[in-house]
């Protein structure tokens, strides 16, 4: 039976850096943050998400209730916004080679929806919505729970160390996407399998398994 590709959904098939900052910066304003200007961007990108904490002040117990705000703004937004560029084209190809296609997403499933439609991408196979933005670990293990899959069924992509570190706990194969918010110096530093710099590396790293 053919590969499950497996797509970490914001950040790495939807583009949603810009969003991220703009909505990190209204939660800042309210309780007080450090707020991301322009400047900041390229170093917190190779920070920890312990260190970016630190670095705008925001106490690394109140980070899954902004992650879960940041999670609120972000659903009137997301079916608007453009799919990473490139990515639809890949996963049009990835279908054609008989790949399943599959993602994780703490979005809701309609705004979810909304977003496929608007950018011809209906090609998924399989679907796992998450409450909590930060449980990356735990989704990807009730992912192959529900669906009855093995690790060495699934290839996992997506464009942040924890998602890296997560597929390694579930003892996959991952793919690292460098167009999102972490930085390839930060993606490294977990022994990575395989970068993949734009959409289109990931057909060629792919025929390598």
């Amino acid at each position: 039976m053919s590969k499950v590709i497996l797509f970490n959904f914001n950040g790495t098939v939807v583009n949603t850096k810009n969003l991220a900052i703009q909505a990190f910066n209204e939660i800042a304003k309210k309780r007080g943050y450090k707020i991301i200007n322009n400047e900041d961007i390229d170093c917190l990108s190779k920070l920890s998400v312990r260190n970016r904490c630190k670095r705008l002040g925001v106490p690394i117990y109140e980070m899954p209730i902004v992650g879960i705000l940041i999670k609120k703004r972000y659903q009137q937004y997301i079916p608007g916004l453009y799919a990473v560029e490139g990515l639809q084209d890949m996963i049009q190809v990835l279908k054609e080679r008989g790949y399943r296609l599959a993602f994780i997403t703490s979005n809701s499933s309609s705004v979810t929806q909304q977003f496929l439609t608007n950018n011809s991408m209906d090609y998924f196979d399989y679907s796992y919505y998450s409450f909590n933005p930060f449980s990356k670990k735990k989704n990807i293990s009730s992912f192959l729970k529900k669906y009855a899959l093995g690790p060495n069924d699934v290839i996992y992509i997506g464009d942040e160390l924890r998602d890296i570190k997560a597929a390694k706990k579930n003892r996959i194969n991952s793919i690292a996407a460098a167009w999102g918010y972490d930085s390839v110096h930060l993606l490294t530093t977990e022994h990575v399998d395989h970068i993949a710099q734009r959409p289109a590396d990931i057909l060629n790293i792919l025929s390598r398994f």
